[in-house]
Parts: structure tokens; C-alpha cells; sequence
């Protein structure tokens, strides 16, 4: 990962997702994830890649799952998406899947997981 940009490889997100679905089946009876902090950044990165687009405009990110295998941290990975003609919102992906840095559309993640980085008097926590 970039620290200067906040960007990952497709290969990592790729490893990450993967980690995410082989554990799914019974991951959470012994981790526990509620909730992802989201910097900003990542979405304003996200949001600009896509050309900013407008309150009225029905433009989409999509939010992957993942587990980082080195930490065992689980992770929200955030891409852009690009509506096609009928009608399924299509990811915007880097064209160098194992290159973040230089790519039109990248794929974000700096999120940090809650717990630990919880909000302790939220109703949602």
C-alpha cells in the first residue's frame, strides 16, 4: 500500500476478497468485525477518479470485503463503478493489476475495522 495516496494493488484487493470468502463460512464465530472507519480521503479519491459526480446523479462505489492474510485484519475495499447500457454498475479497476500508483482508477483502503476504532455510544455498535 501507498502511504502517501492510500491506494492498494488489484492484486491485493484481489488476495484480500479471496481471504475474506475462504473464511466467511465461519469467520465471525471467532473474529469480530461491526463496522468499518472510512477516511474521506478514500472517498473523495474515489469520487474524483469518477469524475465528481453530482448529488443528482445516480453514480455508484462498490465496497469489497477482505482479510489482509499478513494481519489477519479484516478490510473494506472501495472502487468506482461506471453504470454500462444495461444497466449493471461495472468496477472501475486500475489497468495494471499489480500497480496502484499510476493508474486512471485505483483501488482504496486505509479503513481501519471496529472493533478496535469503535464509536463505544453508538445504537449501531
Amino acid at each position: 500500500m501507498s502511504d502517501q495516496d492510500k491506494k492498494i494493488s488489484l492484486d491485493t484487493a484481489k488476495t484480500w476478497t479471496a481471504q475474506w470468502r475462504s473464511e466467511e463460512s465461519d469467520y465471525n464465530s471467532h473474529n469480530q468485525c461491526n463496522a468499518f472507519l472510512i477516511p474521506i480521503q478514500d472517498l473523495n479519491g474515489v469520487l474524483a477518479e469518477m469524475g465528481n459526480p453530482d448529488d443528482n446523479s445516480d453514480a455508484c462505489v462498490r465496497a469489497y470485503l477482505g482479510v489482509d492474510p499478513t494481519t489477519n485484519e479484516e478490510k473494506l475495499i472501495i472502487v468506482g463503478t461506471e453504470k454500462d447500457r444495461s444497466g449493471v454498475y461495472r468496477d472501475l479497476l486500475p489497468s495494471n493489476p499489480s500497480n496502484a500508483e499510476g493508474n486512471v482508477n485505483s483501488v482504496w483502503d486505509f479503513t481501519k475495522r471496529c472493533p478496535p476504532h469503535c464509536d463505544d455510544s453508538s445504537s449501531l455498535n
